[in-house]
């Protein structure tokens, strides 16, 4: 028991921390989480009148980031295409070994290991 007190008078700063932490210990409760009471009064502040509801919904059909878009589907799948096209044209040829480099490199090392 003298042994376990001395270990724990020369103990880091940091292992009654962990000490702590390990048990489960010092974790708020859920029980303790405040209530938002204002919560009605800003749901019914969110309400808005016909002409603010207009008001917001011409500001978006004028932002130029909600226009539809202006090309169809095969137009952006010829525009992909294309692109993929150049690409493909900038990739240059692997240079991965031949079957024959392969075998030459396999017979450097098939050399007969002495057996008893």
């Amino acid at each position: 028991m003298d042994k376990i007190s001395d270990i724990r008078e020369v103990a880091p700063d940091w292992y009654e921390a962990r000490k702590t932490e390990l048990a489960g210990e010092g974790y708020p409760s859920l029980a303790n989480i405040p209530q938002n009471t204002t919560y009605r009064r800003q749901q019914a502040a969110m309400v808005l009148s016909r002409e603010e509801q207009n008001a917001l919904l011409t500001a978006f059909e004028e932002d130029p980031r909600s226009a539809p878009a202006d090309q169809t589907p095969e137009e952006i799948l010829a525009w992909s295409r294309q692109l993929r096209a150049r690409v493909d044209q900038q990739l240059t040829q692997a240079s991965f070994l031949s079957d024959a480099d392969i075998a030459r490199l396999k017979s450097l090392f098939d050399r007969p290991r002495a057996r008893r």
